[in-house]
């Protein structure tokens, strides 16, 4: 919480120079960290957008600390996506701040909000961006870890629009020290969670390590609201959206807007696979099925992505993936500049002719075809009727035969034995249960766990309690015990579940 104090010091800032260069013109932008001013370099007459710490949180070593890595990671990157940071100090009061590039335009978030579903071309052209700038990130060693519109400056640059910026690498995790070379001291606590719910993965939801598939699956989750109009996951209680991220399964983007493709159904929905191997390898491997898209819709003929395609931005991404996935640059371009689209971003490349591929193909849908012709010409010829299966076949069977008889019961009446239908067993329909069984277990007994919502306490550990089902329903589960702070969590009240808290000091990486 800022309290009065803080707010009149950061009131006082608007037309004040600080550190005699940044002369503050106006506040832009405001967020429970601190506050971004437009501002103008006393010197240079250049405008620069400067953020600063509010008094209270330069105070604490843990968010100056992530202040500063905010600050560092950004002024790294040197990539043309991402705003530059180019200063750092203290106002006189003692305020942390930094200056970055001042961008004139809009938020992503502000254009959803005024237009809804964008454009294809729109939507493409920001993700390829993001990928490109992000897959830069993570070669850096930098995870994102709160991607969301918000965060995505949408401008105009050398007469490309939309161009993008990213911005607020606030929460950013740093997996390796470039020039050190170690794995830098963790400022999160196990378990801790970090980043916004809407736009959380579900191993950033549970509280999990995370890798850079966790900033794919947020561009999945950002591209799915571009062209629905609708966030992937809602509710009042954040809790019910992580749990919604870790364990519910979203409609496909074509069920909420119908002029929504296949191809692009596909690539969205492999960004939001709940289990990150099972996403986009990286941002590269995404921005090859996102050319795709861009070829066979034919979108350069309302947008040219070609200063991203064409350009020497991609070349430079390819040396990390290079190193470990055996693939020289050349291959790496041929990732992005297939002509073939019926290919996906994962197929191997090969020193084949050009057309010896298609060759092969069709070679091989002959001869499938000549096996099942000669299937279904031995399946005629050996009982005479196309084959038909049926859930009940015994059944069907018979009837079959039954229709087949009478010509047969004419001729030799004595030899043909009545067949009698068997009895048909009807399985009765069991109900679903009123209750369920909730069962929590712990390494210490006697922790209380209570319903989060209303405070009830439901049992203490070691405990079993009987739950009213309700289907599609969820319930936050608190946790108590002295000496402890444990994290709530949510389960799900349509079936029977077991709980189990393991009770230990917080440390580690997060």
């Amino acid at each position: 919480m800022v309290s009065k104090d803080s707010v009149e010091i950061e009131e006082k800032y608007i037309g004040r120079t600080i550190n005699n260069r940044y002369r503050i013109i106006e506040n832009i932008g405001v967020g429970g960290m601190g506050n971004v001013y437009l501002a103008e370099h006393e010197i240079l007459k250049k405008k620069v957008a400067v953020k600063i710490l509010h008094f209270e949180q330069s105070k604490r070593k843990d968010t100056l600390e992530r202040f500063k890595r905010e600050a560092i990671a950004a002024s790294n990157m040197g990539q043309a996506n991402i705003v530059d940071v180019t200063d750092f100090g203290y106002t006189e009061e003692g305020n942390a701040y930094f200056v970055m590039e001042y961008i004139d335009g809009r938020s992503l978030a502000d254009i959803i909000r005024d237009r809804k579903i964008l454009p294809l071309e729109f939507a493409v052209s920001v993700a390829c961006q993001v990928c490109v700038a992000l897959y830069s990130a993570h070669g850096k060693g930098i995870i994102h870890r709160d991607l969301k519109p918000e965060n995505i400056l949408v401008t105009e640059k050398d007469g490309i629009y939309p161009f993008v910026k990213i911005v607020d690498f606030g929460i950013s995790k740093i997996l390796s020290d470039e020039t050190t070379k170690k794995r830098p001291r963790t400022l999160t606590k196990t378990g801790a969670i970090f980043g916004t719910p809407e736009y959380m993965s579900p191993e950033q939801a549970g509280g999990e390590a995370v890798e850079p598939a966790s900033d794919i699956y947020s561009l999945g989750i950002i591209l799915y609201e571009m062209i629905t109009g609708k966030i992937l996951f809602t509710d009042d209680n954040y809790m019910k959206v992580l749990h919604k991220h870790q364990y519910e399964f979203p409609e496909i983007p074509s069920a909420v807007n119908s002029d929504v493709s296949p191809d692009v159904d596909a690539m969205i929905m492999k960004c939001l696979e709940k289990k990150p191997f099972n996403r986009y390898e990286s941002m590269l491997y995404l921005l090859g099925d996102l050319k795709k898209i861009y070829i066979k819709h034919n979108l350069e003929s309302k947008l040219s992505l070609s200063f991203i395609f064409n350009s020497g931005t991609v070349s430079q991404m390819t040396e990390n993936v290079s190193e470990e996935k055996g693939l020289s640059g050349e291959d790496i371009m041929k990732i992005l500049n297939s002509e073939n689209m019926e290919g996906s971003a994962y197929n191997d490349f090969s020193d084949e002719e050009p057309g010896s591929t298609g060759i092969f193909l069709k070679l091989m849908v002959f001869v499938l075809l000549l096996v099942l012709a000669g299937f279904l010409l031995f399946a005629y010829m050996k009982k005479g009727k196309p084959i038909v299966i049926e859930r009940e076949q015994d059944t069907k069977k018979e009837s079959v035969e039954e229709e087949e008889k009478p010509a047969l019961e004419e001729k030799k009446p004595l030899r043909v034995k009545q067949r009698t239908k068997p009895a048909t067993v009807t399985k009765p329909v069991q109900k679903k249960p009123g209750t369920i069984k909730l069962t929590v277990n712990s390494n210490l007994n006697g922790v209380r766990v209570y319903n989060k919502e209303n405070g009830e306490t439901l049992c203490h550990t070691p405990c079993a309690r009987s739950l009213p089902r309700r289907d599609g329903d969820v319930m936050i589960l608190g946790f108590e015990m002295e000496d402890f702070s444990i994290r709530p969590m949510a389960i799900s009240l349509d079936r029977d579940m077991i709980v189990n808290v393991n009770l230990k000091e917080a440390g580690g990486d997060s």
